[in-house]
């Protein structure tokens, strides 16, 4: 993946982590920073981002919207701000999956 192409990913993940930008713009922007994710870091930093999204889309059982549960948010935020610094220093992908695993 081209240098430009992973700084612009990396802050567009800090920017959804400190949440400095609307879930719209965010997609807005990366969906076409990823492409088709043929690089198994942009699939990495796309599965993480929806993830770290769906937080805020959770229903109970009777279908009311519900605040995010802390900790995953705060779990979610950690993965995008560690995927933005594998972006930003060119990580090996195993280098990467190691340590989300430990999240």
């Amino acid at each position: 993946m081209e240098l430009e192409r992973r700084k612009q990913m990396a802050k567009l993940l800090r920017d959804a982590a400190c949440q400095a930008i609307s879930e719209g713009d965010f997609w807005q922007q990366f969906k076409p920073l990823v492409g088709d994710l043929s690089d198994p870091a942009a699939g990495l930093a796309y599965e993480s981002a929806v993830h770290y999204w769906g937080n805020f889309h959770q229903r109970n059982l009777l279908l009311i919207k519900t605040k995010p549960d802390r900790h995953q948010l705060k779990q979610g935020q950690m993965e995008l701000n560690l995927i933005a610094d594998a972006l930003d220093s060119d990580w090996p992908v195993e280098q990467l999956r190691a340590k989300l695993n430990d999240i």
